[in-house]
């Protein structure tokens, strides 16, 4: 375990509505109620004289094109010291239930065009990124993996290439159903996580950054 944040340091949670978790949006340092706010929580109570700021600026129903859009407005003002991003699922689920299409390449450009702004706007900042995820609890969605899996992959690519943490959420989450979790105690509909989801994937954020 140790203090992984320098003094002051500003944490930005991006994504859509997964990292949104219902915050109150008119209060830009409302953590909503999901893993970004179970990250802020256990980091400040194990270490409550850090001074780390933690932002959220999810946005439920976004995709990668939004989080483009509204970068200048959301993620710029901050200047964070550190980025987590989690976005993708939508740009899959829309495919299904509005007939829009991303395709793999437009994606790959999409999330590459996100990872690059951050590296060349806050060239110090270390960036999380968060693998799009499906649990099986919906057989209405099993149709999406066709379109998910190749997604997941450009995901864990750019990563690799551009980021410098990658949390492979969807293995992750295989192994805490292996462990003794039910699909439906980490995810009612397989995209929106539990509490208890919410809870784990923050607990393996932590791990990840060796805070945990």
């Amino acid at each position: 375990m140790k203090e992984y944040f320098k003094h002051g340091t500003k944490v930005l949670f991006y994504g859509d509505s997964i990292t949104d978790a219902s915050r109150d949006r008119e209060n830009p340092l409302h953590m909503g109620y999901g893993y970004a706010n179970k990250i802020a929580d256990i980091y400040t109570a194990l270490y409550p004289n850090s001074g780390v700021q933690f932002y959220n600026r999810g946005i439920g129903g976004n995709r990668l094109s939004d989080l483009l859009d509204r970068y200048h407005e959301d993620v710029c003002p901050v200047k964070p010291d550190f980025v987590s991003v989690l976005v993708g699922i939508n740009d899959t689920w829309r495919r299904y239930d509005r007939g829009l299409i991303v395709t793999e390449a437009d994606f790959e450009k999409q999330y590459r065009d996100l990872l690059g702004r951050i590296r060349l706007d806050f060239l110090q900042s270390p960036i999380m990124v968060i693998e799009p995820f499906l649990l099986p609890t919906d057989p209405e969605k099993t149709v999406y993996w066709e379109d998910l899996t190749p997604k997941i992959e450009i995901v864990k690519s750019l990563a690799k290439e551009m980021a410098d943490f990658y949390l492979p959420s969807g293995q992750l989450f295989d192994e805490a159903m292996k462990d003794g979790y039910s699909p439906f105690q980490l995810s009612e509909d397989g995209v929106h996580p539990t509490n208890t989801g919410h809870a784990y994937l923050a607990v393996k954020w932590l791990q990840m950054v060796g805070v945990l």
